[in-house]
């Protein structure tokens, strides 16, 4: 993954762009891979990454707007560079090549020293998934994990 990676930001027209740069002007969210990547490594905070399908494509996308919804996931969304990548470019084809060619929408946690991923679903995802998941990974730790399948006993 890591040749993959390097081809990707010698791709990437934005590769000259300063880390000091980025951090002056922060978006709410990246549409570049390569600058969401190196913000997160320079911020040290975990990379949320949502790969979206094209308008074209019968599949829903992720909105990340429908995730911003609650206040509790805005404050949780602030722990957490985020990149939502649009896979019909051929930025995001390469992308979505890095992630295996995963069914769309996908949506990946890289932990906070971006070397491992540490949570991965082409699920869709409800509101409570994404408390879940954002609760879970806001911290960046490779150690942390989470299985949306599970479901807890009811106990009424």
């Amino acid at each position: 993954m890591l040749t993959s990676l390097a081809l990707l930001l010698l791709m990437d027209p934005s590769v000259g762009v300063q880390p000091q740069q980025l951090a002056a002007n922060l978006p709410a969210h990246f549409t570049s891979y390569t600058l969401a990547y190196r913000e997160a490594q320079r911020s040290k905070k975990p990379l949320l990454v949502v790969l979206n399908p094209g308008e074209d494509s019968a599949d829903v996308p992720v909105h990340l707007g429908d995730v911003r919804r609650t206040e509790q996931r805005r404050k949780l969304l602030e722990r957490f560079v985020v990149v939502e990548i649009d896979t019909t470019t051929s930025h995001g084809e390469a992308v979505h090549k890095l992630f295996e060619n995963k069914p769309l929408p996908h949506v990946a946690v890289i932990e906070r020293e971006q070397q491992w991923q540490v949570f991965r679903t082409s699920r869709k995802l409800q509101g409570e998934d994404w408390n879940k998941i954002l609760q879970t990974f806001q911290n960046g730790d490779r150690t942390a994990s989470l299985n949306l399948d599970v479901q807890l006993p009811c106990p009424t």
